[in-house]
């Protein structure tokens, strides 16, 4: 199913993201079910798991906290003058990418304020994204 990332830069609302691969993901590991059940796992499971998402073991801590991306990323690729949609059906390597950079990001509440009232420089100055999205503008 393609993703339906906004084109806008207002923060999308949830049913806009929620057949996106990045949401889908995030809501299957974020679950405490899920997280416990990967937990349990022997650790060459777990391990080809996490590869499978093409995660790490260092990855599920910022999983577990990373609900920002859902609706920040899009929004920061917007701002960038980025379709999501098609960066992810073009080069679904480098969304992953920007997707598990944004979930190790900790400035989620300044980037919130920067995409809602902020300019493309402003964000860029904490977006460790930035670099990438220009690179691809």
């Amino acid at each position: 199913m393609p993703n339906s990332f906004p084109t806008s830069a207002a923060a999308p609302s949830r049913s806009a993201i929620a057949g996106g691969w990045c949401a889908s993901l995030l809501a299957r590991w974020r679950g405490g079910r899920q997280m416990q059940a990967l937990a349990a796992l022997e650790p060459l499971d777990r391990k080809a798991v996490l590869q499978d998402a093409g995660l790490t073991e260092s990855d599920l801590p910022a999983l577990a906290r990373g609900g920002h991306v859902q609706s920040l990323l899009p929004a920061a690729l917007a701002l960038h003058g980025l379709d999501g949609a098609t960066l992810e059906a073009e080069q679904g390597d480098v969304m992953h990418d920007l997707a598990r950079v944004c979930m190790h990001c900790r400035k989620a509440r300044a980037c919130a304020r920067l995409l809602a009232g902020g300019t493309r420089e402003d964000h860029g100055r904490i977006c460790p994204n930035a670099t990438t999205m220009a690179s691809l503008e």
